[in-house]
């Protein structure tokens, strides 16, 4: 049995400390009705990323002490995926730490959703040439790890064949004799596949609500479409999902299947600072513990 500990962080989101920053008083208050904590700020440049640079400056030092088996990112590494400075940014920190550390990176909605939302053929495209696969598996110890694009399954429509085939990953993933043999099988992605419980309707929580701008239901994957996948998880035992999204550090349990949401390690729409999450597979058991930075 291999013990070892990795490190879960979501929502770097370079470009978003600028993307709040210089709003009058009305527009910070739109927001916070929307449940959104975003707080005044002197105007930055677009390009200004020195509040991420600093973020993940320092979280890297403390991975350096830490010493992981590998890191996962769980989605929206930029603001903007069409702007180069912010990329650059990435490329430059977590990609360099890539280098000696695997570095597994999980599509989010800036990252691969046309108006941060809904993917389509090219933005998947854009998206796997500078991060790669958007859905995949792979192995450390004895545990299956098993990386999914929620954007894809959270809104299909314009490419329902790259729903189809990330489906039948997922379902020939899980009934593999690996993942069948496998002492822990765990997934990660941006979305929460849920906020309560597993058979929540597509509506928003007083505690939760939707951007003003959005959807209802916008932080987690519709019904319709996590109801499959969930039942594919708990005939595999899956018991644990690692999330971002939703900027804010959440446990939401239903039946043996623990989602675990993990707050920004960008910038913060909670109360919870930003930060990572150390997990920790020692003697057959998974535990984890978020690190404000």
């Amino acid at each position: 049995m291999t013990d070892f500990n990795f490190i879960q962080m979501a929502d770097p989101q370079v470009g978003m400390y600028a993307r709040f920053a210089g709003m009058d008083s009305e527009t910070i208050a739109d927001f916070q009705k929307h449940g959104m904590n975003v707080k005044p700020a002197p105007k930055m440049n677009s390009n200004s990323m020195e509040p991420e640079r600093k973020n993940l400056t320092t979280a890297l030092d403390e991975f350096d002490k830490i010493d992981p088996a590998f890191v996962v990112v769980c989605g929206d590494m930029v603001n903007e995926f069409d702007n180069e400075y912010q990329k650059k940014l990435i490329r430059e920190t977590l990609g360099e730490y890539g280098k000696t550390t695997p570095v597994h990176w999980v599509a989010g909605n800036h990252d691969i959703g046309v108006n941060n939302l809904i993917p389509d053929r090219d933005s998947v495209s854009a998206y796997r040439d500078e991060f790669g696969a958007d859905y995949y598996e792979f192995s450390h110890g004895e545990s299956k790890f098993i990386i999914l694009n929620s954007v894809l399954l959270d809104r299909p429509q314009n490419i329902p064949d790259e729903h189809k085939l990330q489906m039948d990953f997922l379902g020939d993933t899980l009934r593999s004799r690996e993942s069948k043999d496998a002492e822990h099988v765990v997934a990660f992605m941006h979305h929460p596949w849920f906020l309560d419980n597993a058979n929540e309707e597509d509506v928003d929580f007083s505690w939760a609500p939707s951007p003003g701008n959005q959807p209802t239901g916008y932080w987690t994957v519709p019904l319709e479409r996590r109801t499959p996948v969930v039942k594919l998880l708990r005939e595999a035992n899956v018991q644990t999902v690692f999330a971002g999204h939703w900027h804010r550090n959440h446990l939401a349990s239903d039946n043996g299947l623990d989602v675990v949401v993990t707050s920004a390690l960008g910038y913060p729409l909670g109360d919870d600072p930003s930060g990572y999450r150390v997990v920790s597979l020692s003697e057959g058991k998974l535990t984890h513990q978020f690190r404000a930075i």
